[in-house]
């Protein structure tokens, strides 16, 4: 299928699930009532009526939904980066799965993060007639993911950034993946939405904008109704579904996404139609500069033109030498037709006052770079500093015992079974590094090397 054009982003990075993308499992919703345990929905696909419906449990929260839209996306993705593996397993950390999704690594995210996982493995999802396999709908049931086991560093079983996780995902949704029944999704957009609620929502409506087969439609009406069943509101009357969905729709607009959203007809049979926008996603650094251009008078649907034309550098440069121009004392009749004009000026009609726009230019570019790169660093530094903080409070015995924990979940049967014990010998007698051999393992799994690494420790401890 053909990758999406956008201008900011010149390539999709990831794609979607379709069957999880266009049924919307989870609900969009960031809050919902503790007793919402269950959902039962007739929605319809291409044509025609199916059913799809949800069971969970109060104890983790009741029905998946906000931010789990997140994870659910986060382990499709790395299901796809491990080679779909066709046992549908996968092995990350906890900070590769936050970090694929853009939330916070060093906060409250980690608990956000089991509570989700708890969510999607503890939740059944029963889709009658609506499960696309090859050409056939199909009934199936299934929990998102059918095996969760995880490392912990504490006796409340929390998750913190070096936690292992083997997760095993549904095979319904294995082998649509390994059918390659997929469609794109531009995940670098996606991470740049605040609310959970508009990432939820984008994922859902830009599964009803690019079909499987790699058809587009630039519009999309639903009745607001059915509209609320697929994202799984909770309270579906027409006025509270309008005002659950306002925020997400104004940051769709605003970041170009979408074009506008309009309401037609009243009462339960009002539709919505969703004019999409010419895919010139708008940054949260462009949305800035839109605001800027915009506080002079230029009006939001003239930014948007002038920044797919003329891009966001020379605007930023252009934007300086107009309030330079200002500054000295020019006063233009009208200022948002001026500063339109310098921005589109070819003929260099206005003069740049020397030195300015090249060393802000320079001076800003350099700032944030520097700024991007040392809070990199520092978190970095802050992961690595605890990490050997925790192994280090333990001895040998502990920092051993700690070690096969951890390579006994990502080595599983790989390992033949009497090496573990010649292994836990090794890291008592200070042979092997446990903390350096559970790290080379990690990345060995993550880069798919894992027999090699087998390969390498067996035949280490062999000699020894």
């Amino acid at each position: 299928m053909a990758a999406k054009s956008n201008p900011e982003r010149t390539e999709i990075e990831r794609f979607d699930e379709a069957n999880v993308a266009r049924l919307g499992l989870i609900s969009i919703q960031e809050r919902i009532p503790p007793d919402y345990t269950s959902w039962s929905v007739e929605i319809n696909l291409d044509g025609r009526r199916a059913r799809l419906s949800c069971v969970a449990v109060s104890e983790h929260g009741g029905v998946p939904h906000g931010l789990d839209n997140d994870v659910s996306l986060a382990l499709i993705s790395l299901y796809q980066e491990a080679g779909a593996p066709e046992d549908g397993t996968i092995v990350t950390t906890a900070y590769r799965i936050l970090s694929i999704v853009g939330w916070d690594t060093s906060g409250h995210y980690y608990q956000a993060l089991k509570e989700s996982l708890e969510r999607l493995t503890t939740a059944t999802y029963t889709a009658s007639e609506a499960w696309r396999s090859g050409k056939k709908w199909t009934t199936v049931t299934f929990r998102y993911i059918e095996r969760l086991e995880y490392t912990s560093e504490d006796d409340k079983l929390s998750l913190s950034a070096p936690s292992v996780l083997k997760i095993r995902l549904a095979r319904e949704i294995v082998e649509s993946v390994r059918a390659r029944y997929l469609k794109p999704l531009d995940l670098g957009f996606l991470t740049t939405l605040e609310r959970p609620l508009t990432r939820a929502l984008y994922r859902l409506l830009d599964a009803q904008r690019v079909s499987p087969d790699g058809g587009e439609v630039n519009q999309f009406r639903t009745n607001i109704v059915d509209w609320a069943k697929a994202c799984k509101i909770v309270d579906q009357t027409p006025a509270r579904v309008r005002r659950t969905l306002e925020g997400a729709h104004q940051e769709l607009i605003e970041r170009g996404y979408l074009a506008r959203v309009d309401y037609e007809g009243r009462g339960q049979k009002q539709e919505i139609r969703y004019t999409f926008g010419q895919q010139v996603y708008v940054s949260r650094e462009n949305l800035r500069l839109l605001e800027k251009i915009a506080a002079h008078g230029v009006a939001r649907p003239v930014g948007q033109a002038l920044l797919a034309q003329y891009g966001a550098e020379r605007i930023a440069e252009r934007l300086n030498r107009y309030e330079a121009i200002l500054n000295s004392g020019y006063k233009p009749r009208n200022r948002a037709g001026f500063l339109v004009d310098v921005i589109r000026d070819e003929e260099a009609k206005y003069a740049d006052p020397e030195g300015f726009v090249s060393k802000s230019r320079r001076k800003a570019t350099n700032d944030v770079r520097q700024r991007l790169a040392l809070e990199a660093k520092r978190e970095e530094e802050r992961r690595e500093q605890e990490a050997a903080q925790e192994w280090e409070g333990l001895d040998r015995q502990g920092q051993a015992a700690k070690a096969l924990r951890m390579l006994s979940l990502i080595l599983g049967k790989s390992l033949p079974t009497h090496y573990y014990s010649g292994l836990e010998a090794a890291f008592e007698a200070g042979h092997l590094d446990p903390r350096r051999t559970v790290e080379v393992a990690i990345q060995a799994s993550i880069g798919h090397q894992l027999p090699k690494f087998v390969d390498e420790l067996v035949q280490r401890l062999d000699r020894l």
